[in-house]
């Protein structure tokens, strides 16, 4: 399978069924835990979602696979990003995801990544979780 999905600063995006699969958040689940373990060994991640239909489902595929990867999870279901930010701060986990697609079409939905500083993954930090997805991705088409 070919996956030529890439997040940015302002995360990835696309219609889920689209271009944004089960593999994909999957892939980037893995990727964001690799790097998030380069700052903590056993990392704890908090789990924010919009609204959006499809929400439910992104949420409980990220979940399983923080499950498969023994990384502590913590499921905020449905949070204001604001919130998420705040407690990851207030809580000191060591990153988050949030499911949402900010101002993109309702069909639409994404992952934003944001770091142990409680802030969204900058450039450099971008790159580096593009490298892991990039392994991800090898390792996947090796089976």
């Amino acid at each position: 399978m070919e996956f030529k999905q890439r997040i940015n600063v302002s995360g990835y995006r696309g219609a889920w069924g689209g271009s944004l699969t089960k593999e994909v958040v999957i892939l980037y689940t893995r990727a964001f835990v690799t790097f998030l373990k380069t700052k903590k060994e056993h990392p704890t991640v908090l789990i924010g979602r919009d609204g959006r239909e499809s929400g439910p489902e992104i949420r409980a595929v990220i979940l399983e696979e923080l499950k498969n990867l023994g990384v502590e999870a913590i499921d905020g279901d449905i949070m204001p990003t604001p919130t998420v930010l705040f407690s990851v701060r207030k809580h000191g986990y060591t990153g988050a995801i949030i499911i949402t697609a900010s101002h993109n079409p309702i069909e639409y939905n994404g992952l934003k990544f944001v770091n142990d500083k409680a802030l969204f993954t900058i450039k450099e930090e971008v790159q580096e979780i593009n490298k892991y997805y990039e392994e991800e991705i090898e390792k996947y088409n090796r089976g």
